[in-house]
């Protein structure tokens, strides 16, 4: 296909565009081709927005409010257009889009062996990119605290490794945002700053080590802790500051609890008056992951008090849980801008990433629609690329929050597999999460749904293109489909009294260890995971449920 670039004032802009046009059809640049040009126009009325229109027959115009902007309006242009094997037709929007929502960043879980953490460069570059066109605009990370000092040399491969993926994400234009759980001390911090663990540690979590900040002595430790981390990324650069209340673990004593309510939120202004000294244009953000569970201490209500008085700085607040969205914040006034984290690796499935993509459709669209009149955005957790569906579904409601999400996927399937499978591949995705809902809840999967979702994914496989169907994202969910069928119908052919619902959940590949093909698709799996097949530190979490060497890297963007 002849294309004419009129793009070089924008050099990033038009590689990201150039490399993703020459993976899907021959590409020949000369004058008469279809003619692309990009520009900007502050005059748009909110930042980041972007306009694509057909100035003349053949001439195509991306306008952005802003290099983010820009980047946003190319990933639409992309992501819309009708392809062929050889040919590409781009759709204009209907005037100027801008995001509903202002905080779009993605959790990139860089530890434990994981996606994030294996991948090297050019991968996470290329998958940041993909986040970026997709419409997020932040990076968000954390480094654990779980070693001995600042110069372990595992401290020191953890923290380059979230510069590494900082570094990238600011050399596409987004921005980063670094978490600091105010109390989590270095595994070598002195037993007498030990915290009170008096609450639920089966659902607050208690690793690690946890300290108490109603100790002087362990407040000043903590205080040089928050120096240390906050001036590790000083030459790249922080956007926001945002504190941690849970998982490892706050502090029951009598003089910090209710933790959220009280010291938990004293650590908070502790940590910003340390990061002002390096960051002071960044903005701060309050997690009440894990408030009041799982019954009110007053977490909540004491905190909303204090955002009207010493916590009043924060520009907001992120609220989220395992399971429905909290009711605290939905029945009482927003006073600070209000963010989600919502829960799109982990959820009742072990291992997490062990089988494939795990669309969850309909589930997550039931706690955005319950939420969303408060949202100014969120930040998915992620753990890897297997919940890339998951991510697009978010980055579609935090663009338009009345989106549907068959909207957004029909987008994601255009682009992605091929526009002919959109009703067939929307179908799959949503048996899937049948039978994964119906697990959870210890209910019989439906075989019926596992044999017509495997039915589809053949069917689908035979109708794509090569480019499709060699590409990562397509496989992991055929594989998804392929391995649930299996694995359904060895659980269901035991008796009733044999059938372990917890166990299924939480380690089932057992059931198809002698299965030669699914050895060979979680290999396959294994390979896209983890990118090398020289990786022996792996994830248990997100790991399939397989040993042995996995394949060569499938990598086929």
């Amino acid at each position: 296909m002849k294309i004419n670039l009129k793009t070089g004032a924008f050099p990033k802009h038009e590689a990201m565009l150039k490399t993703r046009l020459e993976e899907r059809i021959p590409v020949e640049y000369k004058d008469g081709g279809l003619t692309i040009e990009f520009k900007l126009d502050d005059s748009f009325c909110k930042k980041e927005s972007y306009k694509i229109e057909e100035t003349s027959c053949g001439n195509w115009l991306v306008t952005g409010a802003d290099e983010m902007g820009l980047y946003h309006g190319v990933g639409k242009f992309l992501h819309s257009a009708k392809w062929t094997e050889e040919t590409f037709s781009p759709v204009a929007t209907k005037g100027v889009i801008a995001p509903d929502c202002s905080f779009r960043s993605v959790y990139v879980c860089c530890h434990f062996h994981n996606f994030y953490e294996e991948a090297p460069e050019d991968v996470l570059t290329r998958y940041l990119e993909d986040l970026l066109l997709w419409g997020y605009n932040v990076v968000h990370a954390i480094v654990p605290l779980t070693y001995k000092s600042f110069e372990d040399p595992a401290f020191l491969r953890a923290s380059n490794k979230v510069r590494t993926v900082y570094k990238l994400a600011k050399q596409v234009g987004m921005k980063t945002c670094l978490c600091i759980l105010p109390n989590q001390g270095l595994i070598s911090a002195p037993q007498e700053y030990n915290n009170d663990p008096n609450f639920d540690q089966t659902l607050r979590g208690n690793s690690d080590r946890n300290l108490c900040l109603s100790k002087p002595d362990a407040w000043n430790y903590m205080e040089g802790l928050w120096d240390g981390m906050l001036s590790i990324f000083t030459d790249i650069g922080l956007d926001y500051i945002m504190t941690w209340p849970y998982d490892e673990g706050g502090c029951g004593c009598e003089k910090c609890r209710p933790w959220g309510a009280n010291m938990y939120c004293t650590g908070s202004r502790g940590v910003r008056d340390v990061a002002l000294k390096y960051y002071p244009d960044a903005k701060f953000i309050l997690s009440t992951w894990c408030f009041d569970v799982a019954s009110d201490e007053g977490e909540y209500s004491g905190l909303y008090e204090r955002m009207k008085g010493d916590m009043s700085y924060l520009d907001y607040i992120m609220v989220d849980a395992h399971e429905q969205f909290p009711r605290y914040p939905l029945e009482h006034e927003v006073i600070t801008p209000v963010v989600n984290f919502p829960e799109i690796s982990m959820w009742a499935l072990y291992p997490w990433g062990g089988f494939g993509a795990n669309p969850l459709l309909e589930r997550f669209d039931g706690i955005w629609n319950s939420s969303k009149h408060i949202l100014d955005g969120g930040s998915p957790y992620s753990e890897g690329i297997y919940e890339d569906i998951s991510k697009v579904q978010f980055a579609g409601y935090y663009w338009n929050k009345d989106v549907s999400y068959r909207e957004t996927m029909a987008e994601y399937i255009n682009y992605e597999y091929q526009e002919s499978v959109t009703e067939d591949a929307l179908e799959l995705m949503l048996l899937i999460e049948k039978n994964h809902a119906l697990m959870a809840d210890k209910k019989d999967p439906d075989l019926a749904a596992a044999d017509r979702a495997k039915e589809l994914a053949e069917k689908i496989d035979s109708c794509l293109c090569e480019r499709a169907k060699k590409a990562w994202r397509w496989r992991i969910l055929y594989i998804r489909a392929i391995l649930d069928y299996k694995r359904y119908h060895v659980f269901m052919s035991k008796e009733r009294t044999e059938r372990d619902y917890i166990a299924f959940l939480h380690y089932s590949g057992d059931l198809v260890i002698a299965d030669k093909e699914a050895q060979d698709l979680f290999r396959e799996l294994w390979a896209y995971f983890y990118t090398t097949s020289t990786t022996t530190l792996i994830n248990a979490w997100t790991m399939p449920p397989l040993g042995g060497t996995p394949i060569e890297p499938g990598w086929s963007f």
